[in-house]
């Protein structure tokens, strides 16, 4: 941990060095997710920071650093656990270091960007292109929007050796200013990952394998196809409620795959200011998943094709109870603290929650968490 916190307070450092090149902001973050029942812990560390250049360009960057540790269900059902515990998969700390650079072209009519990302763990490395353009018209209350995207990770896969995956994405929208209390936005994006699709750490149960042993659990790692398509339409509403001098932020998020996972986040949040120093934003946040068409968490029949999964023609199968069919619930409040115009400070908590609903997972795979969360943001 020694090492890790040398390299924060390097990055922090860096990020308050650059600052004389005429940046207009730098915000960090720290953040907490503490799940119920000493499960999985994961610390967050942010740091975002624009540089204005010359002629309408700018430079971005936000740099994350996660300490990852804990244990979570792995496909063997709470049942069929021996001990109490034998259903999660318990891993020592990992560390994920990531950092998506952005340069940035604007004009009167037409605004570019270029972005890089990059993201290193243990098991997974990613890199990310992109590239986004938005025309304004109507004196900028309305923007077009549209952006091409390419995700090139190579991943550790069940029996530890590197492959590819590779997601492309295009996506299009529009921003649109009604009036001075009121915008709106609208977003569709469709995406076709392909190559390794499956999680490393996942497995299915079988039984019947060994005649001599018909009631035998054994575990064999599950097999995703190694192609999907995702569809996803993305609403946002902005409204200030001068009445109540409340500001209020709502969204909702469709996707859909081809094989039939699909779901629909509502999150509502509200800002209201007090004595020009406090602002209090309660947040609530709603998704609906129904489960992806090869999920199941019964104990399947052995068969001989278990043994080596063909990602390509099938059969398809995972136990893993985040293709289920569940909601959630995140239920929050952030408080902040304006010390000047251009300074303030923020914390927030957030409460997690998952209930399955397909009647066959086991409830304890669900997981409870509480998040917390402290913030600055500076501006110049």
């Amino acid at each position: 941990m020694k090492v890790f916190s040398i390299t924060l307070w390097l990055l922090f450092f860096r990020l308050l060095e650059i600052s004389s090149w005429g940046q207009s902001y730098l915000r960090g973050k720290y953040r907490e997710w503490i799940e119920d029942d000493d499960r999985v812990e994961v610390k967050s560390w942010y740091a975002e920071t624009e540089i204005e250049l010359q002629q309408g360009w700018s430079l971005d960057f936000l740099g994350t650093i996660d300490a990852w540790s804990g244990a979570t269900p792995y496909g063997l059902p709470p049942s069929e656990a021996s001990t109490e515990n034998e259903w999660l998969l318990r891993v020592p700390e990992e560390i994920r270091k990531a950092g998506l650079f952005t340069l940035n072209k604007r004009t009167p009519n037409h605004d570019f960007s270029f972005e890089y990302g990059i993201s290193d763990e243990p098991d997974y490395l990613s890199r990310s292109y992109a590239i986004k353009y938005s025309h304004k018209l109507a004196a900028e209350t309305l923007i077009l929007n549209s952006g091409l995207s390419l995700q090139d990770d190579s991943v550790k896969n069940f029996v530890g050796n590197f492959v590819e995956k590779k997601t492309p994405s295009i996506s299009v929208g529009l921003a649109r200013i009604l009036d001075k209390f009121t915008s709106i936005s609208f977003n569709f994006t469709y995406s076709w990952p392909s190559g390794y699709l499956s999680d490393p750490y996942k497995v299915i149960p079988a039984n019947q394998r060994f005649i001599f042993l018909p009631e035998e659990v054994f575990l064999f790692e599950e097999n995703r196809p190694d192609e999907r398509e995702i569809f996803v339409l993305y609403f946002e509403l902005s409204r200030y409620l001068d009445e109540f001098k409340i500001g209020t932020h709502l969204s909702y998020r469709f996707f859909q795959d081809n094989h039939a996972l699909n779901g629909h986040t509502f999150h509502l949040e509200t800002n209201r200011k007090f004595a020009d120093k406090w602002m209090i934003s309660p947040r609530y946040r709603f998704y609906h998943q129904n489960q992806a068409s090869f999920y199941s968490p019964r104990i399947r029949n052995y068969e001989t094709y278990m043994d080596s999964p063909d990602a390509s023609s099938g059969p398809y199968y995972s136990a893993d109870h985040r293709l289920s069919s569940f909601d959630s619930h995140t239920l929050g409040l952030k408080i902040s603290y304006f010390l000047k115009d251009d300074l303030y400070v923020d914390a927030g908590y957030d409460r997690y929650f998952t209930d399955g609903k397909d009647g066959l997972t086991d409830k304890k795979v669900y997981p409870k968490a509480n998040v917390f969360t402290v913030g600055l943001q500076w501006e110049y």
